[in-house]
């Protein structure tokens, strides 16, 4: 692409625009337009589609792209779009969302995904005023898809990347102001009308389904409830054998799939309320089973679409072609048992450091 520094400045002049007049209708300094036009910076990602609009060309025209470079670009970018939530390398991927972003700027897809990438790598950063600002950055930027974009979908994806932004970066009252605007659904109501629709294998198939959701859900605020939580508080162990209970009783043949990675992380906190009884042994031996889960987990998913074998679900196949890879479980787990010091009073035991072998 050619430099759009230059762009500008002829679009500037066929405009007749002085620099002042132009850094007026942008809000920005005189400097500012004159250091774009040197190439010395760019303009903000903000910036492009008003600029655009003001020296009346397209934000592609701006940016210098022809079509054949265009279409060809753009193609790359949707496809590393659709691939980037599975990404482990989110500064890499933030350079490439930041400009598809740049480039395209009416695709709010490719502002999602600059926000979200943003979300993602501010807990990397070590500063606190480096967090705020990726975070603030995140808001930003989703923001735009949830003012301008029509797609429900991904307007609503945005709003809940906002939602969580302000919510991690501890600013609970703007949290719970975009909670409030975050659309009503009633996905109860569209199963049971597509029930209502079904018969046979058909239907036992799609109950099953609406059975395996309801069973993840559940587990998933029983584990809310225990999970942050400290292990001495009685309801911790209450809500984690009672999670366990639900999946031992709703899948007692074992074959567990994505319920694994529940299981491991239940064994993980009853080895945390072991060690505040100082039950050592116990502690150890649920870390096992934690381990044990974790792996199972991560063969269920590499294996893709499984069926699983209970009587309740066995007409449900769970596919894991669209699951969010995390990286190993067990990997994140022994990193969990180096670093936190509770396990400090069983870390020097055999069997304790047998686990990492």
């Amino acid at each position: 692409m050619n430099h759009i520094g230059q762009r500008i400045k002829e679009l500037r002049k066929k405009n007749d625009y002085t620099q002042e007049k132009l850094a007026d209708l942008l809000g920005v300094t005189y400097q500012s337009v004159s250091k774009w036009e040197c190439g010395t910076t760019m303009p903000d990602l903000g910036m492009i589609v008003p600029l655009a609009r003001l020296l009346h060309v397209s934000a592609d025209t701006l940016l210098g792209m022809k079509p054949a470079e265009q279409d060809e670009r753009k193609a790359y970018f949707d496809s590393e779009y659709v691939e980037f939530w599975k990404k482990e390398d989110h500064e890499a991927d933030y350079i490439l969302a930041k400009q598809a972003a740049e480039e395209y700027p009416e695709e709010y897809k490719y502002w999602h995904w600059l926000g979200t990438v943003e979300y993602y790598i501010s807990f990397s950063r070590e500063k606190q005023e480096e967090f705020l600002e990726m975070m603030d950055n995140s808001i930003k930027h989703n923001l735009i898809v949830c003012e301008n974009c029509s797609d429900d979908k991904l307007r609503n994806a945005a709003l809940w990347d906002v939602i969580c932004a302000y919510r991690y970066s501890n600013r609970i009252d703007e949290a719970k102001k975009y909670a409030a605007l975050y659309p009503e659904s009633d996905p109860t109501s569209h199963e049971d009308a597509m029930e209502l629709c079904l018969e046979g294998e058909e239907l036992l198939m799609h109950q099953q389904g609406m059975l395996s959701d309801a069973l993840s859900k559940l587990c998933g605020i029983l584990g809310k409830m225990w999970s942050f939580r400290d292990a001495a508080d009685p309801r911790v162990l209450a809500c984690v054998e009672a999670e366990k209970t639900i999946i031992e009783t709703m899948i007692p043949d074992g074959n567990l799939l994505r319920f694994n990675i529940y299981l491991s992380g239940i064994h993980e906190k009853l080895a945390e309320i072991a060690l505040v009884t100082d039950e050592y042994d116990t502690a150890v031996n649920e870390l096992k089973k934690a381990l044990s889960y974790a792996a199972a987990m991560e063969q269920a998913q590499t294996a893709g679409k499984q069926k699983y074998t209970c009587l309740l679900l066995d007409h449900y196949d769970y596919d894991y072609s669209d699951c969010r890879s995390w990286g190993s479980y067990t990997k994140d787990l022994l990193e969990r048992l180096c670093e936190n010091k509770k396990y400090d009073p069983i870390r020097e035991r055999d069997d304790f450091k047998a686990l990492f072998d």
